[in-house]
């Protein structure tokens, strides 16, 4: 609505609550300086909004101790908010050999 209109990509209008200015003040001490907290807020709302439209996860099934996807296909590791570190967690089900 009007009266409360979206924020999140307006850093210089955060926190907009007390709740949220209580929870900085929590998180940083009393002395927090606001600017230089809005320097380390980070500014990644399209890494968001990426991984909503291409996913996070991905389920592949393991046939005979191969990916069983398709001769063109393969699989990619997409990071929208870096470079940075990251770690790839792999998780494998089924009854083993």
């Amino acid at each position: 609505p009007p009266s409360h209109p979206y924020l999140h990509n307006d850093i210089y209008a955060r926190p907009a609550s007390k709740h949220d200015m209580d929870k900085v003040i929590e998180n940083f001490g009393e002395d927090v300086d606001m600017d230089e907290w809005r320097k380390n807020e980070p500014v990644n709302a399209h890494a968001h909004l990426m991984a909503m439209l291409v996913g996070a996860t991905e389920t592949i099934p393991i046939v005979d101790g191969k990916l069983a996807i398709g001769e063109w296909q393969s699989v990619i590791v997409v990071d929208a908010d870096g470079p940075r570190t990251r770690r790839l967690g792999v998780q494998i089900h089924g009854p083993g050999q």
